[in-house]
């Protein structure tokens, strides 16, 4: 309803926020349920990142000691 009439074709938590915003106890509940996705999302993201960056550091490892031998 609010995506629609927003000339969107997929809703966001601020659509479902709007829809239960006359039933406080609702409202409650899923702004807590967005809160804990959120941090669950955000979480995740920083795992991921660290392990690219541990991935990444693992590979630049070999190469850095490879190059500080001298060859006579």
């Amino acid at each position: 309803m609010f995506a629609r009439h927003a000339k969107r074709s997929t809703i966001n938590t601020e659509d479902v926020k709007l829809l239960a915003r006359r039933s406080n106890s609702l409202l409650k509940y899923i702004t807590g349920k967005n809160e804990e996705i959120t941090q669950f999302n955000v979480e995740q993201k920083a795992k991921k990142k660290k392990k690219l960056e541990d991935e990444n550091k693992d590979s630049l490892e070999p190469a850095e000691a490879g190059g500080v031998r001298s060859e006579n």
